[in-house]
């Protein structure tokens, strides 16, 4: 599996740009910045896919780095005449301290609003639950995670190569001479999520961006305050009723359509 682009663009338009920081699910679940994609008429809309970025070589990478790519990327892209022109950066889940951070740095001489949908932090305890997930799902023991304070390169490196000798040793047992690509393709998707989860991580306490970025949030939790900010600093609104708060329906992306609207009206 090669490395995917960081930053795409999914659709055209002359409204206000629309960056969408999110992945694909471990399922065949649509992805959020394809939804708003279909249902933005008129608005240009990117997907930002940090996973994807993360998906061959490239094993690790801050999130600094990745939202100044995006903001290079993306502005390297734009039209002249939009230069100016509002942006909103859309961040569903774990993707949140990305979006604020892509957002800060295209705040400036245009209007930005970050949005984040069901905005979570990953810690420590998350890196290690997912990747004892990831072993059992692999049909693996569950060996330790590697030390997630040392280097972030060799701890990501580190985690594969025991996913890679666990894969190797089912493998055997399975009779087979390699291990079925599905395997190996499964394999990667959960390494580029452990090294994303691993950069929020590592990037905490989160970067709160300047006051010149508006913040929108769709949470169920109506007492949410952004970390490292007092109440008052976000727009909180409900996101549509779902099965799972981390759900992705045609219904999410219209909430997030309608906090655009009602930023741009």
């Amino acid at each position: 599996m090669g490395t995917r682009p960081l930053c795409s663009r999914l659709s055209s338009g002359d409204g206000a740009a629309i960056l969408v920081a999110d992945f694909q699910p471990l399922t065949a679940a649509p992805r959020l910045s394809k939804l708003v994609s279909e249902a933005a008429a008129g608005h240009p809309v990117h997907q930002v896919d940090p996973r994807g970025a993360l998906s061959g070589e490239r094993l690790y990478a801050e999130l600094p780095e990745l939202a100044a790519e995006t903001a290079a990327t993306f502005r390297a892209g734009e039209p002249a005449a939009a230069s100016g022109s509002p942006v909103f950066v859309v961040g569903h889940c774990s993707a949140a301290a990305l979006a604020l951070q892509i957002a800060d740095r295209l705040a400036g001489p245009r209007e930005v609003t970050a949005i984040l949908v069901q905005p979570t932090w990953p810690g420590t305890d998350h890196v290690t639950e997912r990747f004892a997930e990831f072993q059992g799902k692999l049909g693996l023991g569950s060996g330790p995670c590697p030390d997630l304070d040392g280097d972030p390169w060799s701890c990501v490196a580190g985690m594969e190569q025991l996913m890679n000798e666990g894969l190797a040793g089912l493998t055997k047992r399975l009779g087979l001479t390699k291990a079925p690509l599905a395997f190996s393709e499964l394999q990667v998707s959960y390494r580029t999520w452990l090294a994303f989860l691993l950069a929020c991580r590592n990037d905490q306490p989160v970067k709160v961006p300047a006051e010149a970025v508006a913040v929108s949030v769709l949470t169920d939790d109506p007492g949410f305050v952004l970390p490292g900010t007092g109440p008052g600093r976000c727009r909180i609104t409900p996101p549509p009723p779902a099965e799972r708060p981390d759900a992705v329906t045609p219904e999410l992306a219209k909430h997030v359509l309608d906090q655009v609207n009602s930023y741009s009206g």
